[in-house]
């Protein structure tokens, strides 16, 4: 997950000192959450007692324009793919909530949302026996192919 040009709209000065979001998913195909990484420009509090959010991150003492750039990254999603189908993840920042959405030092909250749809497919994975064989017949191979020893 990331934001575009996150201070355009702010004061000089201003500074950005964390964000959290939620993802929702929903689909014909599934994918199981497996957790989330915020950027190494926060430190990751997500899995921290009351926070209850996908991802979140602090920035201590914030971000400013010269660490944020025009492209900040905030964290990254991890997902296993479950069944295949389409699959739609929506990333929702609620400012009802205090720890929701990117969080400014001066300014308000500002709202993170996104959308996105991607279709699993199906990937047929070698049954453990056609692998074994396989290995079997190489092994085969190279024990054929060995010279003999001659013993005077």
């Amino acid at each position: 997950m990331a934001a575009f040009a996150p201070l355009a709209n702010a004061n000089t000065d201003e500074l950005i000192v964390g964000f959290g979001f939620n993802a929702l998913t929903g689909g014909t195909g599934s994918a199981q959450f497996l957790g989330s990484s915020a950027s190494s420009l926060f430190t990751d509090i997500s899995a921290r007692d009351g926070v209850n959010l996908t991802a979140a991150g602090i920035a201590s003492p914030g971000l400013g324009s010269n660490e944020s750039g025009s492209l900040l990254s905030l964290a990254v999603l991890h997902f296993r793919a479950i069944a295949a189908g389409s699959w739609n993840i929506a990333i929702t920042g609620a400012l009802s909530d205090p720890n929701q959405g990117l969080i400014y030092r001066n300014q308000a909250r500002l709202a993170i949302q996104a959308n996105n749809t991607v279709t699993i497919s199906a990937v047929p994975l070698p049954g453990a026996w056609l692998s074994f064989l396989s290995g079997a017949e190489i092994c085969l191979r190279r024990r054929a192919r060995r010279p003999a020893l001659l013993h005077p």
